[in-house]
């Protein structure tokens, strides 16, 4: 029986609250629904009709947008992100009381975690040390303040639940109320409260991207939208912080020093960019916010549009907890399935909570296909989701893509899962799509697919490397046989074109064979015939018509017939006295040119074994004839040899490589060039970094380099070139170096971008300036 390994991280739903900044009650109403979900104090609230709504979404990355309100324009917002519905959350989130029974949350609230960790000791520390819930007068003008940072629970005929009251069973709350007009009690940050519940037994996932996580004090204005949401979404980022207001100063006397002087002493032994507390604000009030806080020194953080680019502030992963399972696999060997149990679950699964809905996120670690057939891991693109929940779950609408795994939305009763694999060329297609493409295998994209499955997987055409097994195939065509020894010459030999020998490629391991033993041209050819491409059989010259035709092995009788004329004749001694020829078969005897599937499948091969992680997954295709949907776009009808789908570790978005491939004496024209440019501009620029690839078993000339540099823009190097030099070793560039004489190394897309502009194109430093410039980097200042 197969296994492989699955790590499991247990992590709330994430929620986009859309709102409209005109309908404050609303705000309100998603505010208190995040206070009574478990991890609720990490789900953002989306103002839609603010310019930095959709940056918003795209950071977070939220598995569900719900609209709270009933603007006209939500409507418009949500349809937007119809990839991120689910059937079984209501937009109220709430089943409504009926009858006798109560409402039900269909998404994992507090009343769980009481539940779960009612014995905890921790939990019972917390109920001896207090327990206050802030109360104030809904006229004071801080109230939507107090509501931010201290937490209040919805109504019970608003969801159906009466929180308050499972609160005051589980923790003994003591009331502290706030007077209008006066000071905030200081006990109100001294002892956890409802806020605090939220956010409780939650911590960040080791993957998180650390961004701007300054704690300290918010300073705003509690009559601006834009103050409350920001306040807001900042520590949904997971950024400690505590609101300060610049027109009531005065009721912050005893907060502010209190929590100052937490954060000093606690700060105080980091680097300078970590040892104190940051004051942050709309860039609008910076100064009037350094003025407001007084002495320092603090570390001030402006907010605009620019900060929630995905470079300056990032949401931290916030999880229950995590575990490893053993998955059974199940299916076929191309499409297996996985299944395993849901075992050490982080939260209560008691009946009353079944309706309940969170986020199992998959990892597969020890099954990955060979590339080209199937991943466990597709690559994050939101827009596939539904699709990939049909492929791979039960379901429409039951998973989300997410960064090197994948999120299945459970019930807190499910006790296992079942997952298939979702086949690469499906895959490609859907993405292509995207791109505006019809795509489909072309003849010789079936044609590579069926030679690399015949030589054992990506990983196993590798004795294409070698310069003498190319020309053996391209010597005898599919109706011309060979003998052993023709066939260990020209396996043996060398290339005039490019200088190749087969002592290159001595240490190269084809198959198994022993430690420190070489391998040799005999071995190869072995190989290769026993892999299926060439045919052992006997040419046989007819007495009568005097013409000979070859015989397969299979087929070889003493008694022959000649398949020419059809006289029978004795060929025993022609079988004594001769020798086994060889021809080409399987997919090498479909047609002549067949052999030009083989410098595909090298590239392919060559960026598998570079590009191979134990965190990743890719996916690699071959030559797919693609068509534009919208006849009316302008786009051509063009091919790509082939597709790539790859992680790049330096972006959050997966990488697409599409490009030409030639084999020795090939030429790259301007059309070539034009296709290329037409198709990776076609991919959507914010869920895909597009590489186009251009490969060559011989040198580029100096016209073709040309060509090739007018892909790259003036931010953007996205052109790979790669030669023989490049394919034919192990290690893609074990055999360059760099100017300097140095190693050169790649294990993703950007950096073979990288080392080709080394390579082949001269530096612009000015091109590397202006790039950071237009990565809308905000910094923070100390002050």
């Amino acid at each position: 029986m197969e296994t492989a390994r699955v790590d499991i991280v247990y992590r709330p739903l994430r929620i986009a609250f859309a709102v409209h900044s005109s309908d404050l009650d609303s705000i309100r109403s998603a505010v208190r629904y995040c206070h009574c979900l478990w991890g609720g104090r990490y789900n953002p609230i989306i103002l839609i009709d603010r310019p930095e709504a959709h940056r918003l979404i795209e950071l977070f990355r939220p598995d569900i947008v719900t609209s709270v309100g009933d603007h006209a324009d939500l409507a418009l917002f949500k349809a937007k992100y119809a990839f991120l519905e689910n059937s079984r959350v209501p937009p109220g989130l709430f089943h409504p009381a009926h009858g006798d029974r109560e409402g039900t949350a269909t998404v994992l609230d507090v009343r769980n975690l009481m539940v779960h960790r009612r014995d905890d000791p921790e939990w019972k520390r917390m109920i001896d040390d207090g327990f206050r819930v802030a109360t104030w007068d809904d006229a004071d003008p801080l109230a939507d303040v107090f509501l931010m940072q201290f937490g209040q629970y919805p109504a019970l005929d608003a969801v159906g639940i009466d929180y308050r009251n499972s609160l005051d069973q589980a923790v003994q709350a003591i009331d502290l109320p706030i007077v209008n007009g006066g000071v905030i009690p200081a006990e109100l940050v001294q002892h956890p409260g409802i806020a605090h519940l939220s956010r409780y037994d939650l911590t960040p996932h080791y993957s998180a991207r650390v961004g701007w996580d300054y704690p300290g004090f918010y300073v705003g204005n509690a009559a601006n939208v834009d103050d409350l949401v920001t306040f807001w979404n900042l520590r949904a980022c997971g950024i400690q912080m505590t609101w300060h207001d610049l027109d009531h100063h005065a009721r912050f006397g005893l907060v502010k020093p209190d929590v100052e002087a937490n954060l000093r002493a606690r700060l105080a032994g980091n680097d300078d960019f970590h040892n104190k507390p940051a004051v942050w604000s709309l860039d609008a009030n910076r100064e009037n916010a350094l003025v407001t806080m007084g002495a320092g020194p603090w570390f001030s953080c402006g907010v605009s549009e620019l900060t929630w680019n995905g470079h300056n502030v990032s949401p931290a992963k916030m999880h229950f907890g995590t575990e490893s399972a053993l998955a059974v696999f199940g299916g076929s060997r191309q499409l297996p399935r996985l299944s395993f149990a849901l075992k050490d679950k982080p939260f209560a699964s008691d009946a009353w909570f079944y309706e309940q809905q969170l986020v199992a996120s998959v990892s597969v670690f020890g099954e990955r296909g060979d590339g080209s057939n199937y991943t466990f891991t597709p690559p994050c693109v939101p827009e596939l989701n539904e699709f990939a929940s049909r492929t791979m779950v039960m379901g429409y609408d039951s998973l989300r893509l997410e960064p090197e795994r994948i999120g299945v939305i459970i019930d807190i009763a499910d006790v296992d899962l079942r997952l298939s694999a979702m086949p690469i060329p499906a895959l490609i297609e859907r993405t292509f799509a995207l791109a505006g493409f019809e795509a489909k295998l072309s003849a010789s994209g079936l044609i590579t697919r069926q030679l690399v499955t015949s030589m054992g997987g990506l990983d196993g055409v590798r004795a294409f490397k070698i310069p003498g097994v190319r020309k053996l195939i391209k010597s005898f065509g599919p109706t011309h046989s060979f003998s052993k020894n023709d066939a260990i010459n020209k396996i043996g030999s060398k290339d005039l074109d490019t200088g190749s020998t087969f002592s290159d490629h001595r240490r190269l391991y084809i198959e198994q064979r022993g430690r420190g033993t070489d391998l040799t041209p005999p071995m190869v050819f072995t190989h290769l015939v026993e892999k299926g491409l060439f045919r052992i059989g006997s040419d046989l010259r007819c007495p009568t018509c005097q013409l000979a035709s070859w015989t397969p092995l299979d087929n070889l009788k003493q008694k022959a017939a000649c398949p020419l004329c059809g006289a029978d004749f004795d060929a025993t001694r022609q079988l004594v006295d001769g020798q086994f020829a060889y021809r080409r078969t399987g997919v090498l005897g479909v047609e002549k040119n067949a052999a030009g599937a083989i410098p595909v499948a090298m590239v392919l091969q060559q960026l598998y074994v570079n590009f191979r992680s134990s965190f990743s997954a890719e996916g690699f295709g071959a030559s797919y004839d693609l068509k534009p949907i919208d006849q009316g776009s302008g786009l051509s009808v063009c091919e790509t040899d082939f597709v790539i789908l790859a992680h790049e570790p330096r972006s959050s978005k997966p990488a697409v490589i599409v490009g030409e491939c030639k084999d020795a004496g090939g030429t790259i024209d301007a059309d070539d060039i034009e296709h290329l440019r037409q198709v990776a501009d076609g991919f959507p620029k914010n869920r895909f970094a597009v590489y186009i690839l251009l490969a060559k078993l011989s040198a580029f000339t100096e016209a073709e380099i040309e060509l090739a540099k007018s892909l790259n823009t003036q931010f953007s190097r996205r052109v790979i070139l790669l030669t023989h030099e490049e394919l034919e070793p192990y290690h893609i560039f074990e055999r360059r170096k760099d100017a300097a004489g140095g190693a050169l190394y790649a294990s993703t897309a950007h950096d073979l971008a990288e080392v080709t502009s080394r390579l082949y194109f001269p530096p612009e430093p000015a091109v590397v300036v202006a790039a950071a410039a237009e990565m809308d980097i905000a910094k923070p200042s100390q002050a």
